[in-house]
């Protein structure tokens, strides 16, 4: 929640009481009862809140690489397991059918090479001779040009039955890689944090389209992150490498720590209600502390804390109230009898001047509550860093809201008995 909407929300709800209650302090001619606190100084945090979920930062998906029944399951979910240990098998039988039948063809492929070879040898010496016999003048041009083009047949059959051992050969590599496929082991060393198959069920394998059959999930537990999703009117605020606080709801009572990794560039869109959108955006903390008994997609809520001032001076969040300039000039000039109010900033014109917000506190002094305009920094959980405007040690109005609201500059005031906040 930014600071404007947390003085603004406090101011509304306190206009709201005062007119139901009718309160007019001005009218009662008497000091005004109010709670007071001492600006003082303490370390402040700007805390940002989100929720999402735990889950492993390394984790692989094994998929089905061959069609058919799983004969063979070894593991079960929770199973710890190291990379290269068996997992699964799909039914073979097909497969090393196929792989029988192509080592077959590449055994008659080389056969035929071989006969083309001895074949085109032939041709080739023929060609010799008939070329001799032809530079001699004992062969007619004919005989000569069938005996070139036997040789040219010869290579061609010879090129032919190459190319068909190549596609036999690379037809076998490929049934061969696939019958390696039923046989499934372990990518990594992890944990079966997810087992989706049976003995006896189907496998699918994955196209380009479709990724297949997800057999299970192997998951590295020992690092382990929240993935959370934070408004788009805070995640301009969150960098890498800010400290965070994760609270799981499986353990409430134990905080982690962790820090900031990604912030998400795309926009995550939801329909919140009728007509209404939230677009909320990624952000992933690695939680730097164990978790015991630690399960993929437990509920967890993170706070970031996005800015730290140390021994700042501050006020109550409840202090800061808003004043328009022109109640401010009203009420002082009735303060003074309806002499006129002080000059404005000359830089500024009087319409924007009457307008124009001012964020401020009641200070009391004497027992008169004057506002005074204070400059803010970051808004923690219950207080507001002061940058200026206020001086340690100044005592200013805290409360009650209604009162705050509806006070007026330079009251009297009085304070209540033990309620004098630190």
């Amino acid at each position: 929640m930014t600071r404007r909407r947390k003085v603004l929300l406090v101011a509304g709800g306190a206009v709201v009481l005062a007119v139901l209650v009718g309160v007019n302090l001005r009218s009662r001619g008497s000091a005004v009862e109010v709670q007071v606190t001492e600006v003082g100084r303490r370390d402040i945090s700007r805390v940002i809140t989100a929720s999402g979920e735990i889950h492993p930062r390394r984790r692989v998906n094994v998929s089905a690489n061959a069609i058919g029944k799983v004969t063979r399951l070894a593991v079960k979910e929770g199973d710890r397991v190291r990379k290269g240990d068996f997992l699964l098998e799909i039914d073979a039988e097909p497969y090393e059918s196929a792989v029988d039948q192509l080592t077959a063809a590449v055994r008659g492929a080389r056969a035929a090479l071989d006969m083309e070879k001895a074949s085109l040898t032939k041709a080739q010496d023929d060609y010799e001779r008939a070329q001799q016999l032809h530079e001699k003048g004992f062969m007619s041009d004919g005989e000569f040009k069938t005996a070139t083009s036997t040789l040219e047949v010869a290579q061609a059959r010879q090129r032919n039955a190459t190319e068909t051992l190549a596609q036999a050969e690379a037809n076998l590599r490929k049934a061969t890689h696939e019958l390696r496929n039923v046989h499934i082991t372990a990518e990594m060393s992890g944990v079966i944090t997810a087992l989706n198959v049976e003995e006896g069920e189907s496998a699918i394998m994955g196209t380009l389209n479709n990724p297949g059959t997800v057999l299970l999930t192997i998951a590295d537990l020992s690092e382990i992150e929240a993935e959370v999703r934070v408004d788009e009117t805070e995640v301009v605020l969150v960098r890498t490498g800010q400290a965070a606080e994760v609270r799981l709801d499986a353990h409430p009572d134990t905080t982690y720590h962790g820090v900031v990794t990604e912030v998400g560039n795309s926009a995550i869109r939801a329909q919140v209600g009728m007509g209404q959108e939230s677009v909320d955006f990624k952000v992933v903390v690695a939680i730097r502390d164990s978790i015991p008994d630690v399960r993929p997609g437990l509920s967890a809520s993170v706070d970031i804390t996005v800015a730290h001032v140390d021994d700042a001076l501050a006020i109550p969040i409840q202090c800061l109230t808003v004043r328009d300039q022109e109640r401010l000039d009203r009420e002082r000039r009735r303060g003074r009898g309806g002499n006129g109010a002080p000059a404005a900033d000359s830089s500024v014109t009087g319409a924007e001047e009457a307008r124009r917000d001012i964020e401020g506190v009641f200070v009391v002094e004497n027992g008169i509550a004057t506002f005074r305009e204070v400059r803010v920094g970051i808004a923690g959980q219950s207080h507001f860093e002061v940058q200026g405007g206020l001086q340690e040690g100044a005592t200013v109005v805290s409360g009650p809201f209604k009162t705050i609201s509806d006070l007026v500059d330079r009251s009297r005031v009085k304070v209540q008995k033990d309620r004098t906040r630190r």
